[in-house]
């Protein structure tokens, strides 16, 4: 890869999701260990961060992923607000009216039972709403559902992200985008407003889901008790 691009993780979960398993404020020390300059907590239905925070050239972007009413999964970057979860569409116009991006993430992946293409999101919705779709989803077990992804994206004339989807610092970075020349925040949303991004990534090992899971169902159990 030449000096001029840096990588960016568009796709992760920290303390702030259920299942999430790192901290927040281990980010920064994980982003230099990992090679990233940038890192979205997407976290599950409410976002934690709502502001940009740009810290030793690297970047925290806000970021949430939400769960729509009717076709599944969509996460909003660059929000500035919080976002109440109704359909898709009304959920990417509340996204586009903060002059946030839309990203599809892992629309191919049958396992997942909020994944695009599972719920019959229609093509002329992901057309109107969708800025990126994710080409590279670290948490799909099966990488022909990256494949697919990459294929619906072509398809779509739309441009592409990389994601880890990680919940734990062993997952972080295992998918980036690579993005070209990237000083400030503008420069990362105006890039991917452009469409010009790289991206390279890997399936993370199966068994380091077991604990996001079962720590998603501990908390749950502690939830419901308290």
């Amino acid at each position: 890869m030449s000096e001029r691009l840096s990588a960016f993780d568009f796709h992760m979960h920290t303390f702030h999701s259920k299942d999430g398993l790192q901290t927040p404020h281990s980010l920064l020390k994980t982003m230099k260990k990992k090679g990233l300059r940038g890192v979205a907590p997407t976290e599950h239905v409410r976002a934690a961060n709502l502001r940009v925070i740009h810290r030793d050239g690297r970047f925290i972007l806000p970021g949430c992923e939400y769960k729509s009413k009717d076709f599944g999964e969509v996460i909003g970057l660059f929000i500035s607000g919080h976002i109440e979860n109704r359909t898709f569409a009304e959920i990417s116009e509340d996204i586009h009216d903060m002059n946030g991006l839309v990203i599809l993430p892992h629309p191919t992946d049958i396992l997942r039972k909020n994944a695009a293409v599972r719920r019959g999101l229609p093509e002329h919705l992901i057309a109107k709403h969708v800025d990126l779709v994710e080409g590279i989803n670290s948490r799909c077990i099966i990488n022909s559902f990256n494949r697919s992804a990459q294929n619906l994206a072509k398809r779509m004339n739309k441009p592409m992200t990389a994601g880890s989807d990680g919940h734990s610092i062993l997952e972080m970075g295992h998918a980036k985008t690579w993005l070209q020349d990237i000083e400030t925040a503008d420069d990362i949303y105006t890039e991917l407003k452009a469409g010009r991004t790289q991206i390279t990534g890997y399936p993370s090992f199966f068994l380091l889901h077991v604990p996001t899971m079962l720590w998603q169902r501990i908390r749950r159990i502690a939830y419901d008790a308290w």
